[in-house]
């Protein structure tokens, strides 16, 4: 996040650098409008409430959730499905699927998680996403 916000510093300077150029304001003018802008890009929050930290141990299941939401975007009953099938044809029997939006939850079977790193939850924008072995 850090490196965003040293990116933002970078072309605020240079947008600033060439008004001053192009506009000859004082010196005392461009830098209380260089400090400003670096107060402002400081403080906003860049990408932070779009994608939260998640609860996934594993990293399979994780690519499993990423690669279904691009491939059906807000369609949350194919997520599902696609979701629940892959984890199946890749790890075994008695997987599910649970995806919770705005607009309601959509689930493909019973949600009992009793082993352990075999669940995963990530929640992206306002949906969450839980897929886990269940029995």
């Amino acid at each position: 996040m850090a490196l965003v916000y040293d990116l933002v510093a970078l072309i605020s300077l240079h947008i600033l650098s060439l008004y001053y150029l192009r506009t000859k304001v004082t010196v005392t003018m461009f830098i209380i409008h260089l400090l400003t802008l670096l107060l402002l890009s400081s403080t906003i929050p860049i990408g932070e409430s779009r994608v939260q930290p998640d609860n996934c141990k594993s990293e399979k299941l994780r690519e499993i959730i990423l690669e279904t939401a691009a491939i059906y975007p807000h369609q949350y009953s194919y997520q599902a499905r696609y979701m629940k099938q892959q984890a199946e044809e890749r790890f075994g029997n008695w997987w599910s699927a649970v995806i919770i939006s705005e607009k309601g939850g959509y689930g493909m079977s019973a949600v009992y998680d009793q082993y352990q790193n075999t669940s995963c939850e990530i929640t992206i924008y306002d949906v969450f996403y839980w897929l886990g072995r269940t029995s």
